[in-house]
C-alpha cells in the first residue's frame, strides 16, 4: 500500500471519529506519526514517503480540534491536555487493532 495523501480515511474511538492519512506497508513495522499546533497530519507526507520505501506502515490522524478529526460528544472536552492526546493516540490504535507501534 503506498502513501496518497488524497486519501482520507476515517475509525472510530469512544469519544472521536479521527480522520487519518496511512501508508506504506501493510504488514510493516508500524510508526503513529503526531503532529503539533499549528501543523495537521499532511505535515508527515515526506518523511511518511521516506518510511514507506523501507517498509514501514505509518499511521498520520489529525488530533482533536484539527482537520475532519470530529468530536462524538458536545460534552468531551475541548483542549489539547497532553493526557487526553495521548488517551486519543492510543484510543485510535485500538480502533484500528494495532497492539505494537513507534
Amino acid at each position: 500500500m503506498s502513501l496518497d495523501p488524497d486519501r482520507l480515511l476515517k475509525t472510530t474511538t469512544d469519544v472521536l471519529e479521527v480522520a487519518f492519512l496511512q501508508g506504506g506497508d501493510a504488514n510493516g513495522k508500524i510508526a503513529l506519526l503526531l503532529h503539533g499546533w499549528p501543523d495537521d497530519a499532511t505535515t508527515w507526507t515526506s518523511v511518511a514517503s521516506e518510511l514507506s520505501k523501507v517498509g514501514v506502515r505509518t499511521i498520520m490522524p489529525w488530533l482533536r480540534g484539527f482537520g475532519q478529526t470530529r468530536f462524538l460528544s458536545p460534552s468531551t472536552h475541548r483542549d489539547g491536555r497532553t493526557e487526553a492526546l495521548a488517551q486519543d493516540a492510543l484510543d485510535l490504535m485500538d480502533a484500528l487493532k494495532i497492539e505494537r507501534f513507534s
